[in-house]
């Protein structure tokens, strides 16, 4: 049976060990007594321990899920119609019908919400902007919530998946 002095120095080497790891001292300089310099070792055991718990073999993690959209917010279905009708006709840019109908704040920047992650909007703003059915640069509505009915154009989606 091993001495309890003997255990001790076994696990003062384990925790030697993390505390190198968990800091990064894999390559840290070590002075070694027959030279008067200090020279720079790759501890096997250091490095294998900072490779295990290094994540080099999938690069950095991707950019978070985001869109930029725009929308036009009116207070009854009906008027989100007319405002999407007046859009197809193609006579009138959605920054314009934005201005003269929104509700919203956004319309002094013709609709435009900027860019934001999902969980940002209300609920059913988000379910239509990150769905995959949803397409880049079509109008998409109406869509009701709790502040009236919107008109959407989703501009960009970026991160996250491959249907982006």
């Amino acid at each position: 049976m091993p001495s309890s002095n003997r255990i001790v120095a076994i696990l003062g080497s384990i925790l030697a060990i993390a505390i190198a790891v968990v800091h990064g001292f894999s390559k840290a300089p070590v002075f070694l007594p027959s030279r008067s310099s200090t020279t720079s070792l790759h501890m096997g055991i250091f490095d294998a321990f900072q490779k295990a718990f290094s994540n080099e073999e999938y690069g950095p993690p991707p950019d978070a899920v985001k869109a930029t959209a725009r929308h036009i917010l009116v207070p009854t279905e009906e008027e989100a119609k007319s405002v999407m009708s007046k859009f197809s006709s193609g006579e009138i840019s959605f920054a314009a019908l934005a201005g003269e109908y929104s509700t919203c704040p956004s319309k002094s920047r013709g609709g435009s919400l900027g860019s934001f992650s999902p969980g940002t909007m209300v609920k059913e703003f988000d379910e239509v902007i990150f769905s995959p059915q949803t397409q880049i640069g079509e109008l998409v509505g109406p869509v009701k919530t709790k502040f009236g009915y919107h008109l959407i154009v989703v501009d960009k989606r970026a991160g996250g998946s491959d249907w982006y």
